[in-house]
C-alpha cells in the first residue's frame, strides 16, 4: 500500500510537470500558424486562424481572447478571492471585510428579489412629489451625488489650460440609447436597437405598476432625441480646443436660469466660479426645454431614469428586463453567472480594495521592475527615433524629447491605496452598501476639487487588463493585470515581450504624441510646443491615417472610422515600431539565432499579432465599429504591420502579396 501510495504521489508530480512544460512550451512557441496564409497577404489570420476557427465564445460572453477578453479568466481569480473573503471572519474597515461582505451582500438573491422595487419606491415617491423646476433640479442634483447623471455630467480633473488645479468639468449627457447617431439612423440594426431600448423602458414603467407604459415610453424617448440633436459626435469630441470651454458661473447662471447654475453648484457642495462646458449647446438646449417641455413629462423622464440607472441592483426582473436590452446590442445569448456579475461590481465600486487583495496573491513583484526596465529602454528607444525624424525641425525635437522624459510612470498598483474612509458595508444591505459607494465615489472627487492633481491617484484597478495614457497628468500605467501571458512572462525570451507588452508600452508613449496628446505640453497643459511648420507636416501625417484605415471593411460592407480611431490607430503605428527599435537593443534583438524555427524578427512580429489575439460576436463588433476609438483586433496586427519595413524583410513580403505596400505608400510619423 506504502509503494503504491508513492507510486501514485510520483505520477501525480510527472503529470503536473508535463503539463507545466506543455503550458510553458504554449507560451514560448507559436502553434497553429496556418502556413496556407502569407504573412504578406492577412498576418492576423497567418498567426491566429487556426485558433480563431477553433475558439469558442461562452454564452455568457461577447468574445474570447486576448486584451480585454484576458479580463474573463481575470475575474475568476477574483471571484475566487471573493468566495475566501467573504467566509471568514474579518476587522471591520478592512479590505477582506469590505469587499467579502459587499459581495456576499449581491449573493444574497433572496432578499433582492423578495425587495423587488422597493428600494427605490423613495425614489420615485420623491419625484412624484415635485412641483417646481427648481425641485426638479435638486432632485438631479442629489442623484448626481449618488452616481446617477441623467441631465448633468461632471468630472473633476486638472484644467487644460493650467494643469496645476483641478476644475469643475461639464458634458452632454441625458441619454439611455448608447450615442447620440442610435436616434438618428434608419439601417436595420439600428432600428432594432432602438426598438429593443423602447421596449425596455416600456418593462420597466410595467414592473414599477404603471398603467400606460408605452405612452410614458413615448414620452421619454421623445425627450432623449431632442436632447441627442445638441450632443456633439464622438468624433467632434476628439476636438479638444472645441471641448473646452471656461465660462464664469454667474454668467450661465444669467443665460440659464432654468437650470439655475449657482443653485446647481451649491447643492453639488463645489465651490467654483468657473466650469468647463464641453459641449456648451447641450446645456444651452437643456436650458430651453426645462422651459418648454411640461413638467409631468420632465417627472416622467426621471423615473425612467432611476429605473434604467438601477435596474441591475433590484429584483431579478428588473435584471432580466435589462439583460434582453443587452443583448440586442451585443449579441450576448445568456446573463453571465451571479458571481460574475458581482466580481464586476465589487471591482468596480471597490477596485482598490479588491486590488490590494489581488496583487498579494498573484502578482509577481518581480514583474514590475522588470517591466520598469522595459519602459526605460523604450523612453531611449523613442529619443532616437524622434532624432532620426525627417520631418521634424531641431527645435521641435527638443521640446518632443523634454515631453518624453517628463512622462510619469506607473506600474502594477499604486504606491499609495485609495482609503475608502468610514464607509461602512453590511452583509444584509445591498441596494444601499452601492448607494454609499457612489456616494462615496462622488465625494472622493469633489475633495479634489481646486487642489492640484493627485500624482499618485489611478484611473484604472490594478486586476484590469488594460493600459493608459493621460495627457492631463503626462502620464503612463500598466496595471498588475496586464503584466501576463501573452503580454508578459519573466521566462520569455525578449522578443516575446517586446512584441507583447513592448508594443502595449510603445503604444502607449506614442499616445502623448498623437493627434490629441501631441496638443499638451509636458506639464499637461493645452498648449502649441510645435514649429507651425512641423504641426502641419504632422496633421497632415495622421490626415494618411485617417483616410487609410477609412478604407478598411469590416462585417461586409462596415467601414471604420478613420477620423474616430485616427489617436489608436496612430499609436499603434508607433507602439510596433518603437518596440522594434527598443527590441533591436536588446542581445537577442542584435542575434538570429532562431527559436523553433523563427528568428527573432519573427518571433517579435509574431508575439504582436498573438496579443490581438480576439474573437468577438457580430452584434458586439457592429455596435464596437461605431463607438470605440480602436480598431478591431485584425486591423491593430494588420494596419501597422504593412507600414513597417522590418516586418516586410522578416517575412520576405513582396510585391503581389495582398498587404503590401510600396515604400512610397507606407505610412511613416513616429
Amino acid at each position: 500500500m506504502k509503494n503504491l501510495l508513492y507510486f501514485t504521489f510520483a505520477l501525480c508530480i510527472l503529470v503536473s510537470c508535463e503539463k507545466e512544460k506543455k503550458e510553458e512550451h504554449n507560451k514560448l512557441a507559436f502553434d497553429g500558424i496556418d502556413e496556407t496564409i502569407k504573412p504578406g497577404d492577412n498576418f492576423f489570420n497567418h498567426v491566429n486562424k487556426t485558433w480563431y476557427d477553433q475558439a469558442v465564445i461562452a454564452d455568457d460572453q461577447v468574445g474570447v481572447g486576448a486584451y480585454r477578453f484576458l479580463n474573463i479568466p481575470q475575474r475568476k481569480l477574483l471571484e475566487d478571492i471573493l468566495e475566501e473573503v467573504s467566509n471568514g471572519t474579518h476587522e471591520k474597515g478592512s479590505a477582506d471585510q469590505m469587499v467579502g461582505d459587499f459581495y456576499s451582500s449581491g449573493m444574497d438573491t433572496l432578499r433582492i428579489n423578495a425587495l423587488g422595487f422597493e428600494p427605490i419606491q423613495p425614489l420615485l415617491d420623491k419625484i412624484n412629489a415635485i412641483q417646481t423646476l427648481p425641485e426638479l433640479m435638486q432632485f438631479v442634483v442629489e442623484e448626481f451625488r449618488s452616481g446617477n447623471r441623467s441631465l448633468i455630467s461632471l468630472g473633476i480633473s486638472p484644467d487644460e489650460k493650467n494643469s496645476s488645479v483641478n476644475i469643475l468639468h461639464f458634458g452632454q449627457t441625458g441619454l439611455g440609447l448608447p450615442d447620440r447617431d442610435y436616434y438618428f439612423k434608419t439601417d436595420e440594426s439600428t432600428l432594432e436597437i432602438q426598438k429593443a431600448y423602447q421596449a425596455y423602458l416600456s418593462t420597466l414603467f410595467e414592473l414599477t405598476g404603471n398603467d400606460t407604459p408605452e405612452q410614458h415610453t413615448a414620452i421619454v424617448y421623445a425627450i432623449e432625441r431632442q436632447l441627442a440633436e445638441m450632443h456633439k459626435t464622438r468624433i467632434e469630441r476628439r476636438d479638444i480646443t472645441a471641448n473646452y470651454n471656461k465660462m464664469a458661473v454667474s454668467d450661465l447662471h444669467k443665460s440659464q436660469a432654468n437650470i439655475g447654475w449657482s443653485n446647481l453648484l451649491k447643492n453639488l457642495g463645489a465651490e467654483a466660479d468657473s466650469v468647463d462646458i464641453g459641449q456648451p449647446k447641450y446645456y444651452e438646449k437643456l436650458n430651453a426645454l426645462l422651459g418648454t417641455i411640461p413638467l409631468a413629462d420632465w417627472k416622467t423622464y426621471l423615473k425612467a431614469n432611476i429605473m434604467t440607472h438601477y435596474a441591475d441592483i433590484l429584483s431579478e426582473p428588473f435584471e432580466t428586463a435589462a439583460f434582453e436590452y443587452v443583448k440586442i446590442i451585443s449579441g450576448q445569448a445568456v446573463q453571465k453567472t451571479r458571481a460574475q456579475l458581482m466580481v464586476q461590481k465589487v471591482d468596480r465600486q471597490l477596485g482598490f480594495a479588491l486590488g490590494q487583495l489581488y496583487v498579494k496573491r498573484y502578482f509577481n513583484k518581480d514583474a514590475k521592475k522588470r517591466v520598469l526596465d522595459l519602459v526605460n529602454n523604450f523612453q531611449k528607444a523613442f529619443e532616437t527615433r524622434i532624432d532620426q525624424l525627417d520631418w521634424m525641425s531641431d527645435g521641435t525635437k527638443v521640446k518632443a524629447k523634454e515631453k518624453l522624459y517628463a512622462i510619469t510612470k506607473k506600474i502594477g498598483y499604486p504606491d499609495v491605496w485609495r482609503d475608502y474612509g468610514t464607509i461602512r458595508i453590511e452583509k444584509d444591505s445591498y441596494f444601499e452598501n452601492v448607494v454609499a459607494l457612489r456616494q462615496n465615489d462622488y465625494q472622493y472627487e469633489l475633495a479634489n476639487l481646486n487642489k492640484a492633481p493627485n500624482k499618485n491617484e489611478w484611473h484604472t484597478t490594478p486586476s484590469t487588463v488594460t493600459a493608459y495614457y493621460n495627457p492631463s497628468m503626462n502620464e503612463i500605467v500598466f496595471p498588475a493585470g496586464i503584466l501576463q501571458f501573452p503580454y508578459f512572462d519573466l521566462n520569455a525570451d525578449d522578443a516575446l515581450n517586446y512584441g507583447g507588452i513592448g508594443m502595449v508600452i510603445g503604444h502607449e508613449f506614442t499616445h502623448a504624441f498623437d493627434d490629441q496628446g501631441a496638443q499638451y505640453d509636458k506639464d499637461g497643459n493645452v498648449k502649441n510646443w510645435w514649429s507651425e511648420a512641423d504641426y502641419e507636416k504632422f496633421k497632415a501625417k495622421t490626415q494618411l491615417i485617417i483616410d487609410r484605415y477609412g478604407s478598411y471593411t469590416v462585417l461586409d460592407s462596415l467601414h471604420l472610422k478613420g477620423a474616430l480611431t485616427v489617436g489608436e490607430n496612430t499609436a499603434d503605428n508607433g507602439g510596433v515600431s518603437i518596440a522594434y527599435a527598443a527590441f533591436k537593443l536588446t542581445e537577442q534583438g542584435q542575434d538570429t539565432t532562431r527559436i523553433n524555427g523563427y528568428t527573432p524578427d519573427q518571433r517579435f512580429f509574431m508575439s504582436v499579432a498573438r496579443i490581438w489575439r480576439v474573437k468577438t460576436r457580430d452584434a458586439y463588433l457592429r455596435n464596437y465599429i461605431k463607438n470605440d476609438p480602436h480598431s478591431p483586433p485584425m486591423w491593430r496586427v494588420n494596419g501597422p504591420l504593412m507600414n513597417f519595413t522590418p516586418f516586410y524583410e522578416a517575412f520576405d513580403v513582396k510585391p503581389g502579396d495582398k498587404n503590401y505596400k510600396t515604400e512610397e505608400e507606407r505610412i511613416k510619423i513616429w
